[in-house]
């Protein structure tokens, strides 16, 4: 787990005066948005944060930042925690409120910072990605998924996970991944499956954490 120090820095040193700001709904999102709202409190900077879940949008309330809509401005930087990540700025976000709205606040970003743990940083991608799927005839996707790996679909309390747009998660086991790209299309080629798991060269900045601090970045130091 990064510590609140690690998060205080980042909230420092990646902020600028007037931005628009996306910030991951996990735990550790919620604490980074804290260190956020502390900064444009003290610093006057005038930040706007455009939430991926209601959760994030009472926080945002409770904090006194002001809320931006996707509809009316472009993301200037979001911040995820991610579960894996490989040298070609590719990762892997497992924990998700909407894989849709992820992806939109991904490309969206003009810089996108993604955090993770030093053991979760990859040669090569592999292992469980979520899909997320419509809730309609999501049986059906669910079998056509098990050709990409064993499917399984997301449950909490006994009932399929929806997530904050209304659809289902499905997590699949892929053993071996020849092609990002081509496991992205795959997917994309099943009608039901409305977005992925899968961020492929979407990050600009890698940070990753243990003992010490190691930052990738593919864009030039400001």
């Amino acid at each position: 787990m990064i510590s609140e120090e690690r998060l205080d820095e980042f909230a420092s040193k990646y902020l600028k005066k007037d931005s628009i700001i996306a910030v991951g709904a996990d735990e550790l999102g919620e604490k980074l948005l804290k260190k956020i709202a502390l900064k444009n409190e003290q610093e006057s900077l005038d930040l706007k944060i455009v939430p991926t879940a209601s959760h994030i949008a009472a926080l945002c309330s409770s904090l006194h930042l002001q809320i931006a809509s996707i509809n009316e401005h472009e993301v200037d930087t979001a911040f995820e925690f991610v579960d894996l990540v490989d040298n070609n700025y590719n990762f892997v976000k497992r924990n998700s409120y909407s894989l849709v709205r992820d992806k939109m606040i991904a490309q969206s970003a003009a810089e996108l910072i993604i955090m993770a743990n030093r053991e979760s940083f990859a040669e090569k991608i592999h292992g469980l990605i979520p899909f997320e799927i419509s809730t309609f005839g999501h049986h059906r996707t669910l079998m056509q998924l098990q050709k990409l790996g064993k499917a399984k679909l997301r449950m909490k309390g006994g009932h399929p996970l929806k997530t904050e747009t209304g659809h289902y998660l499905v997590d699949v086991d892929c053993d071996e991944i020849y092609s990002l790209d081509d496991l992205e299309f795959q997917a994309k080629t099943i009608a039901g499956v409305l977005e992925t798991g899968l961020f492929i060269g979407y990050a600009d900045r890698i940070i990753l954490h243990n003992d010490k601090i190691e930052v990738k970045s593919r864009i030039q130091k400001k």
